[in-house]
Formats: C-alpha cells, structure tokens, sequence
C-alpha cells in the first residue's frame, strides 16, 4: 500500500496524535486505533473512556457542512448519538493541512460493520427496529438550515444514468443523519455514529441508505423496506432510492467492473422508474 494521507495509517504522525493528546488532556490507546482508509480520519478510545476523533482538511478546502456537523449536532434531541464535548484545530505547515481534533463519549457497542454494508444478517432485534424508527421519526422532526443532500445533485446524478425518464423534483424534505449504514449503527443499545454531514436531505433518505446498504442481504432489504414504508413508498423516497442506485451503476460505467450491489441496484431502478413515472411530483 502507497503512503497516503488519506489513510494516516501508512504514514508517520507521532507527532500529531501528540498534539492531539496535548489539546484535549487525554491519552490516546494507540493500541485500539481506528483508521478510515478512504477520508484521512482517525479515531481512538481515551484514558477518560472518551472516544478522540482526527480529521484533516487542505486550507482552502473547508466544507462548513462537514466541518461543524459535530458541535452543531448537540442541538438534536430524541436521538442516541455520542455527546460532543470539545474540538481544537491547528495549522500544520509541514503537511499542507488543518487538523481538527474532537473528544465525544465512547459508543457502549461497537458498529455493527467495518464497512456500510453486511454480508450476512446481523440478526438485530425488534426492540432494535423500533428504537432507529424511533430515532429518524425524532431526527426528521428536528429543524435546521444545514443542508445534507441539494436538489441539484440528486436532479444531476440521477439525469447522468437515467437522462429525463422521471421529474426529479423533490417536493418534501427533512432533516437526516445523511449516511444511515451499518458502519455508522451499533446494537445493544442502538447507537448512531459519524454526525459530519447530517441536514435537510429528501423524505426517506436515511432509510434509504439502510436500504441500499441490506440488499447483500435480501430478507433484510425487504425488511427496511416493509419498516419504512411510509417513507420509501413516497416519491422523495423512492427519488432517495433511485440516486442510490444511480451512484451505483454510475461507478459501473466508469470502472467497467461490477460491485456486489451492481445487479440488485439495477433491478431496483427498473422497478422505481416504472413508479416514478406513473406518479406525480407532489408526493
């Protein structure tokens, strides 16, 4: 593996994880480091019982989405999530870049996937699905101005696979976590983890993603579907599906190389086309 700063892992930074340990006053257990190998994030348990999150930006590329949705999030209620507590940020000259430093509580289970998606069942309980019904009823209710996914993206990527088939318009939109995968769920107790991105995206959009991320699995697809259904069968949730399965089939095209998911998405979008196309951009 190249060294690359977009995963910390395979590249020298003592140094860092020394300045973080010197702003938030907590040793990191290096030990039981978690590294993203796609984002640059990094993430360990403290000796307060704490849980330590970095982050990098270049100067000049700062998202005010994403770099606030942590401390922004201790406005939600209703919604079990780790609790902020504090952030630092410095200027590192030497590698181009921000750090950002963030202490929060310490998730009681871990996620319920390295990745978004599950091979297998998870085997997750009623009182589970009640309690993430629960959650996103509580999240959706909660009014922002953050912005999580923008009508133009969702209108640009679906037209880019699909062309002008359905009217892309979305007509209802509420506040969501943004990125509901099993990467980012924990069981006993339910637990919803990563705010960076969360805000107003389309009716239906985190179940969608939990979608998205079961069809490995057939049954529980189907069971997130059935769960959800007075948010899946709208037209802002079945536009939610459909982007999804747009990105999917986009990454195809442009790779050559079938996903695990390639085949299901694409079924999937034949059968939402057929929908959205029979129903009217007022749903």
């Amino acid at each position: 593996m190249q060294p690359t700063m977009d995963d910390l892992s395979t590249i020298s930074h003592e140094d860092v994880l020394a300045e973080a340990e010197k702003r938030t006053g907590r040793v990191l257990d290096r030990s039981r480091g978690h590294y993203s190998q796609y984002n640059g994030t990094a993430g360990f348990p403290t000796s307060a019982g704490t849980w330590v999150r970095l982050a990098w930006v270049r100067p000049g590329g700062f998202s005010a989405q994403s770099w606030t949705g942590l401390e922004a999030s201790v406005a939600i209620q209703g919604v079990p999530r780790p609790d902020w507590f504090a952030g630092s940020m410095w200027h590192d000259e030497g590698r181009g870049v921000v750090w950002r430093v963030d202490e929060m509580s310490l998730a009681t289970a871990p996620a319920l996937s390295p990745t978004g998606t599950v091979d297998r069942d998870p085997g997750l309980t009623d009182a589970w699905w009640v309690d993430l019904r629960a959650a996103l009823g509580n999240l959706a209710r909660h009014e922002t101005s953050r912005v999580c996914v923008q009508q133009s993206h969702l209108s640009r990527r679906i037209g880019e696979v699909y062309g002008d088939q359905v009217d892309t318009t979305v007509a209802d939109w509420r506040c969501a976590h943004g990125d509901v995968g099993y990467a980012n769920l924990t069981a006993s107790p339910l637990t919803l983890l990563d705010w960076e991105d969360w805000g107003l995206a389309p009716v239906g959009w985190d179940a969608a993603c939990l979608w998205s991320a079961s069809l490995l699995i057939p049954a529980l697809a189907t069971r997130v579907l059935n769960g959800f259904a007075d948010v899946l069968n709208t037209r802002a949730g079945q536009l939610s599906r459909l982007m999804l399965c747009a990105n999917v089939t986009r990454a195809y095209r442009r790779t050559g190389k079938a996903g695990p998911l390639t085949g299901a998405m694409e079924a999937a979008a034949s059968e939402l086309l057929a929908s959205l196309s029979g129903t009217s951009a007022s749903g």
